[in-house]
């Protein structure tokens, strides 16, 4: 088993340091015991538990890759998560988060809903009247005010 592990971190450094876009779909731990005897009262002694933890990465041609991480990257990452995976052949580097193109239209248009919200605010503040092609998310309240409807 030792000469095993020796040997896979080997091959793991001779290979080339890859980037590549990719899509976080699944995590799971592994827990493993060794040693300990069973008591009369049925309590174990002597034992030791390790967990290991495991990301499965996809990138965009389908392909999938399950990478061993620690625990600290593990609870940083999660199911969904979408950015740049650098790895090199079974040796996880690290995970560097982006926003899908999906989250980046969303942003964009959270941002154009408050420059005109400010822009209402300001000609409410001015007494100017809003343009009858006012969107449908504000409604003009019983005493005049403009509000916005989510």
């Amino acid at each position: 088993m030792i000469v095993q592990k020796i040997s896979e971190e080997v091959k793991n450094s001779k290979a080339p340091v890859q980037t590549v876009s990719a899509r976080i779909v699944s995590k799971r731990t592994e827990v493993s015991s060794a040693g300990g005897t069973m008591q009369a009262d049925g309590m174990m002694t002597g034992s030791t538990s390790s967990t290991s933890h495991y990301v499965t990465f996809e990138a965009p041609d389908g392909s999938r890759l399950e990478l061993k991480v620690n625990g600290p990257e593990y609870g940083m990452l999660a199911e969904g998560d979408y950015g740049e995976l650098t790895f090199q052949r079974k040796r996880y580097i690290g995970f560097n988060r982006q926003a899908t193109p999906e989250q980046m239209l969303y942003a964009q248009q959270i941002q154009e809903q408050q420059r005109l919200n400010q822009a209402m605010q300001e000609q409410m503040r001015y007494g100017q009247t809003l343009p009858q092609d006012t969107p449908q998310n504000f409604i003009q309240t019983d005493d005049g005010d403009q509000r916005a409807q989510f």
